[in-house]
C-alpha cells in the first residue's frame, strides 16, 4: 500500500526537527522568524523550509564576527 506524504507539518513536528520545545516553534512563528503557513487557526510549516531555515541559520552562524571567536573570556558584572 502506498503512503500519501505531506507537503507540511505541525508546531510538534517541526520542534522535533529543529530541537526546541513546540511552544518555541510557535513564539518562533509569532516572531516571523520561522518560516510558516496560517491555515485558519491552524500554524503549519513545510518540512522543506525548515530545513532550509535551518541550513540558513548553520551558515549564518559561522559568517558572524570573527573577533568574538578569538578565545576571550569577559567578565561579567
Amino acid at each position: 500500500m502506498m503512503q500519501s506524504l505531506r507537503e507540511t507539518i505541525t508546531a510538534e513536528e517541526a520542534a522535533r526537527i529543529i530541537g526546541v520545545s513546540e511552544w518555541t516553534v510557535y513564539d518562533l512563528a509569532r516572531r516571523r522568524v520561522i518560516p510558516h503557513i496560517r491555515v485558519g487557526r491552524r500554524v503549519l510549516f513545510r518540512r522543506t523550509s525548515i530545513l532550509a531555515w535551518l541550513e540558513q541559520q548553520e551558515q549564518a552562524s559561522m559568517q558572524r564576527e570573527p573577533e568574538l571567536d578569538q578565545g576571550k573570556i569577559r567578565r561579567l558584572k
